[in-house]
C-alpha cells in the first residue's frame, strides 16, 4: 500500500505527526508549506499547485475551464506515477480532494479532522451550494460540488472529539499571564458582522471580564483595523505574527474566547474557554455551536452570562 497525505495547513501537519503518521508522499498546494513539510517528512513532498480561480468574465472562465480540465489530468497523471491507493484529506468538500479520491486507483481513504468545521456547519448550505456552481463554470472537478459533505461511509473518520481516535499534543506555556485572551477573527473582513457591531461585542468583553483583556489577531484581518477596534474598547492588542501555537507554548491566561474559532479548541483549556459567537451577534453559529452534542467548550450569547463564567474560574 502507497499512502499520500495532503494537509492544507500547519494544524494538518501537526496532526499527522502526532499521530505517527507515516505517509509515503505529502501532497500540498500551498507553497508556504513546503519547508515544514520538508522538515517532516524529508523526500516526501510533492508540490500540487492549484485550480484557476479568474474574475468572473466568459472569456476568463471559459480560459479558466481549459486549465483546469489540464490542471487535474496533470495531477492524475502525477499520482499514478507514484502508485499511490491509500489517501488521508482534511478537508471533504473540495473539489482537488474529491477529485483524488474519484480516481481509479484509490482504494482506500481516511478523513482526518480539519478543525471547529469538521463537526458542524458554521455556513449556510445556499453558500456553499453557490460556491460550488461559481466552482464548477470555471471547471473545477465537479462530483458533489455543491454538497459540503462527502459521503463518510467511504472512509475511516479521524476526530478528537467524536470517534476520538486522533489526538493533538496541548501547548505548554512557560510565561502565565493574569488577562483574558480574545482570539481573533475576521468576521468584518468576511462581512460576518459590521465594524461598528465588532466595536460593541469588544466592549461588552471588555466590561464583562475581571481581567485586562488581550486580542490575537487573526491571520485574515486588517490588521490596522483590528487595532484599532481593540484600542478603542480599551483592550491590548498583539499582531499575532508568531501564529498561535508559538503564542500558545509562551503564554498561558486565566481564560479563552472567541466568537468562532478552531483555535480554541487546540488551546485544551476546555474549562476557561468560551465560544461568543451570540456575544458577537452571530445568532446562527451560536445555535449550532451549543447544539453539538460534543462540544467541549462553553457556549455564551451575552456579556452577563461570561461575566458569571470568568468569575466562577478558579484563581
Amino acid at each position: 500500500m502507497t499512502v499520500a497525505a495532503l494537509p492544507r495547513s500547519r494544524l494538518h501537519l501537526d496532526f499527522l505527526l502526532a499521530n505517527d503518521a507515516a505517509p509515503d508522499f505529502v501532497l500540498f498546494r500551498d507553497a508556504a508549506l513546503a519547508s515544514a513539510i520538508a522538515q517532516a517528512y524529508p523526500g516526501k513532498g510533492r508540490y500540487l499547485g492549484r485550480e484557476t480561480l479568474p474574475d468572473f468574465s466568459p472569456v476568463r472562465m471559459l480560459a479558466a475551464r481549459k486549465t483546469n480540465r489540464a490542471y487535474y489530468r496533470h495531477v492524475g497523471e502525477m499520482l499514478a506515477d507514484l502508485d499511490i491507493d491509500h489517501f488521508i484529506i482534511f478537508l471533504e468538500g473540495e473539489p482537488l480532494e474529491r477529485f483524488i479520491c474519484d480516481l481509479p486507483m484509490i482504494r482506500s481513504i481516511e478523513l482526518w479532522e480539519e478543525g471547529l468545521s469538521h463537526y458542524v456547519d458554521l455556513t449556510s448550505d445556499r453558500w456553499y451550494a453557490a460556491r460550488g456552481i461559481l466552482q464548477a463554470l470555471c471547471g473545477f472537478h465537479s462530483h458533489a460540488i455543491m454538497r459540503r459533505r462527502m459521503d463518510r461511509s467511504r472512509a475511516l473518520v479521524r476526530d478528537r472529539f467524536e470517534q476520538r481516535n486522533l489526538r493533538l499534543p496541548l501547548p505548554i506555556a512557560t510565561e502565565f499571564r493574569s488577562e483574558f485572551l480574545l482570539l481573533g477573527s475576521p468576521l468584518v473582513e468576511d462581512r460576518l458582522i459590521t465594524k461598528r457591531a465588532f466595536l460593541s461585542a469588544l466592549r461588552q468583553v471588555a466590561c464583562a471580564s475581571p481581567w485586562p483583556v488581550r486580542y490575537l489577531a487573526h491571520p485574515r484581518e486588517d490588521g490596522a483595523r483590528a487595532r484599532e477596534d481593540a484600542l478603542g474598547a480599551g483592550i491590548a492588542f498583539d499582531d499575532n505574527r508568531s501564529g498561535l501555537a508559538i503564542h500558545a507554548q509562551r503564554y498561558g491566561y486565566r481564560a479563552y474566547g472567541a466568537a468562532v474559532s478552531t483555535g480554541l479548541l487546540d488551546l485544551g483549556q476546555y474549562d476557561r474557554s468560551f465560544f461568543l459567537a451570540g456575544l458577537f451577534g452571530l445568532k446562527r453559529m451560536h445555535a449550532v455551536l451549543a447544539a453539538w452534542p460534543h462540544n467541549p467548550l462553553a457556549v455564551v450569547g451575552d456579556s452577563a452570562t461570561l461575566e458569571r463564567h470568568l468569575r466562577d474560574i478558579p484563581v
